[in-house]
């Protein structure tokens, strides 16, 4: 997305795996500056959706499912210096995730660790309005979202003086593109695109009661010819899009404060490093830069499972959409 006059003006909500985009153009001939910017990253990214003691997981063959409920209050829409772009007034992009996971440990060890397989698949809810004298985007609805799945490697617990003092976790997702995509519509669940999204998630147990985890994931979309409400505009024709390299972490620190319920601090970083493409070219000022920190609580003595609960605020944002972002994660075993 930019605010650059004459180019295009995309953005996205990459928690619920949202693909949005707009557009403006009056050359006949585009040089890469005006070659609008139409891709997003895909469903299924995880910016702090999983929480605390995230580097720990049940290394007992058998199945496990989690339930995420994700809300997101997008009140703005920001541009490649984290303003408020000019373009759209009063934005208000409300999204509604549940994300159904299921998570299998088998008995197979690989270097010293469980091997287990995920699958993830996202229901989307999609609710925008905008004011009159700005730019109008159409959502999509409800629908579903990209399917993610992949295999993991759990590690055994490190333990100190009788005490696990650390654990950790090794994946590969594949996001698939089999979210609805309305090419009529400019928000839409899918992205379109396959990806892979490699990540290590990890804890440290540094004192009794206290917990620090943190996820760090890097993710790598492949070109796509499908995209939300492609544009008509003289003197381009739209071919193909590939959304830019990601890195972002999501970090936690907690303390119990009674048997099974701790509070603290979370958060997730995130920085593009390469520009997106379209049609083969690189597309200047299209990374994005995300900071949001806010509380959490951690319940683990639930009589069916684990509840985490995180609020999500944003500090600074560049080229993305802009809100609050509410967040529970449940865990059961089965």
């Amino acid at each position: 997305m930019s605010s650059t006059t004459g180019r295009a003006l995309a953005a996205c909500m990459m928690t619920a795996g949202l693909s949005l985009s707009a557009y403006s153009a009056n050359a006949q001939t585009l040089p890469a500056s005006e070659i609008p910017a139409l891709v997003a990253p895909p469903n299924g990214i995880n910016l702090g959706s999983t929480s605390f003691y995230d580097g720990f997981s049940t290394l007992k063959p058998g199945l496990t499912g989690l339930a995420y409920l994700r809300y997101e209050a997008n009140d703005a829409i920001t541009n490649v210096k984290g303003d408020d772009d000019p373009a759209f007034e009063d934005p208000q992009v409300d999204v509604t995730t549940l994300i159904a996971q299921v998570s299998y440990v088998s008995r197979l060890k690989v270097a010293g660790g469980a091997l287990g397989f995920d699958v993830l698949m996202p229901f989307t809810n999609i609710d925008a309005e905008f004011g009159a004298a700005g730019r109008q985007l159409v959502d999509n609805g409800l629908g579903l979202g990209d399917l993610t799945f992949g295999p993991f490697i759990q590690f055994a617990p490190m333990i100190r003086q009788g005490r696990p003092v650390a654990s950790a976790r090794i994946a590969l997702d594949v996001i698939a593109p089999t979210g609805d995509v309305d090419e009529s519509r400019d928000l839409n669940q899918g992205s379109g695109a396959w990806s892979i999204n490699p990540y290590v998630a990890w804890t440290l147990l540094p004192a009794p009661g206290w917990e620090v985890s943190g996820r760090t994931q890097y993710l790598y979309s492949f070109e796509t010819d499908k995209i939300s409400n492609p544009p008509t505009i003289p003197g381009f024709t739209f071919e193909d899009g590939q959304g830019g390299q990601l890195i972002w972490s999501s970090f936690t620190v907690s303390k119990e404060v009674s048997r099974g319920v701790s509070v603290g601090l979370n958060g997730y970083a995130l920085q593009q490093i390469t520009e997106d493409r379209i049609n083969g070219i690189d597309i200047p000022d299209t990374k994005r830069q995300a900071l949001y920190v806010g509380p959490g609580l951690h319940f683990d003595r639930l009589p069916t499972g684990i509840l985490n609960l995180n609020l999500y605020l944003p500090v600074h944002v560049e080229n993305m959409t802009s809100g609050p972002r509410l967040n529970a994660q449940f865990i059961r075993p089965f």
